[in-house]
């Protein structure tokens, strides 16, 4: 959409979704500086709003804004256990870590250092704590518990690892 027709636009989307037992209102409008004001209201089935989200979004940000919004609620939905009552994962979804990209709590922290010093395996870990292979190993070099690039367990003869 050009800056002209942006400007010129009246209301760019007013859209309404149901989805389980929630209405979700969805409201786009440009605004004078050339942003997109949104505003996302979900109310249940007795009309009480439960959710509320607004905010001014730059047009050529949407792309950007749509990965980091979905990596985000994706990683709130797996730290928090959420889902909507009787709703499945999307099958994109299905088979994967749950807590992928989810931070990781020092509980997890350190549940991951005592059993990889105990000797559990990366594919054992990433079970355990429903990460992936590499987001354990990663979790593991920024502990300093492998050396970045380093082997999964160090030979005896391999200097210990200093952080």
């Amino acid at each position: 959409m050009t800056d002209t027709a942006l400007r010129d636009s009246p209301i760019t989307l007013d859209r309404r979704l149901q989805i389980g037992g929630t209405d979700y209102q969805v409201t786009v409008f440009p605004t004078e500086d050339q942003r997109l004001d949104l505003c996302i209201v979900s109310s249940d089935d007795d009309g009480r709003v439960v959710s509320e989200i607004s905010g001014s979004i730059a047009p050529g940000d949407l792309a950007g804004l749509t990965e980091v919004l979905a990596s985000t609620l994706a990683g709130l939905i797996a730290m928090t256990g959420t889902r909507a009552p009787g709703t499945a994962r999307p099958p994109a979804q299905r088979g994967r870590a749950p807590n992928r990209g989810a931070r990781w709590a020092p509980a997890d922290d350190e549940r991951l250092r005592e059993r990889y010093r105990g000797g559990a395996g990366q594919a054992e870990l990433a079970a355990e704590l429903g990460r992936t292979t590499g987001g354990v190993r990663a979790r593991l070099e920024h502990l300093g518990e492998i050396l970045p690039g380093g082997r999964w367990r160090p030979s005896p003869a391999d200097p210990p690892v200093t952080a």
